[in-house]
């Protein structure tokens, strides 16, 4: 079964949009994901009102999450402006901070992440050329820019997927919370110990089963997006991905 017009596959590094993968490895945890994959493209292919991407082992600066699952509208009508491509972490770091703030002055920005004035600088000039925030460089004043203009994004939902070592699973699933608006762990079986649900229900942390009938036994906290500069890596990743017109990855799931 392969992705269709409502969901996106991206399973492989895509240099061209700044974008890195860990190769999977085979067995029988892989072929777990494989089969979720399989019902999330199922799920989403019978919604209107809901796009979906999702992204394979992506590389992140916590790790490599099993499964992210980023659920979108339509692009914003607006020209893509080519300084977008060169954002690195850095930049990201200081949008996620203007972003959580109604109004900053430069100095704020210094104070609170510690980067220094040359590297601040340089950074919010390509964010306002961007066109990802407004920042007048004679007053020193920053504001931010609606979210809705330069995202689509409204959830991301992290997956951790084991056959067992649960600790492990819970662990990585609350690692994930950093970034994402929903986290969950992906288990083997056909039902739920009291003690991984009351684990898992301390760290805000859902729990899926996938032996049997696939089944949310228990959600998710959930959290406003963006979470964390990564959460707005992710927005782009998205938006590059959709806007170079990238092909859509070869992930089969057994039928």
């Amino acid at each position: 079964m392969m992705a269709n017009k409502n969901v996106i596959i991206i399973s492989n590094s895509s240099p061209k949009i700044g974008y890195f993968a860990r190769t999977t490895t085979q067995g029988p945890e892989y072929e777990m994901v494989k089969k979720y994959v399989k019902h999330l493209i199922s799920k989403y292919s019978k919604l209107k009102s809901k796009k979906a991407a999702i992204f394979i082992e992506p590389q992140l600066d916590s790790g490599y999450p099993d499964l992210v699952i980023i659920e979108y509208r339509n692009l914003p009508d607006t020209e893509w402006i080519s300084v977008r491509d060169t954002l690195n972490t850095t930049d990201f770091k200081i949008l996620f901070f203007i972003q959580t703030h109604s109004h900053l002055i430069f100095d704020e920005i210094i104070e609170t992440l510690g980067f220094s004035h040359e590297t601040t600088l340089k950074s919010l000039q390509k964010l306002k050329s961007s066109g990802l925030i407004r920042y007048n460089e004679k007053s020193k004043k920053i504001n931010h820019i609606k979210l809705s203009l330069i995202s689509r994004i409204n959830k991301i939902i992290a997956i951790e997927a084991k056959i067992d070592k649960w600790s492990e699973a819970i662990r990585q699933a609350n690692n994930n919370i950093w970034f994402s608006t929903e986290s969950y762990v992906l288990m083997n079986k056909e039902t739920c110990s009291k003690s991984i649900m009351e684990s898992c229900e301390s760290t805000g942390t859902g729990v899926i089963l996938i032996n049997g009938e696939i089944k949310k036994v228990l959600s998710s906290d959930v959290r406003a997006f963006p979470v964390s500069y990564a959460s707005l890596q992710f927005n782009e990743w998205l938006l590059k991905f959709l806007r170079n017109g990238e092909k859509n990855d070869d992930f089969r799931t057994k039928d």
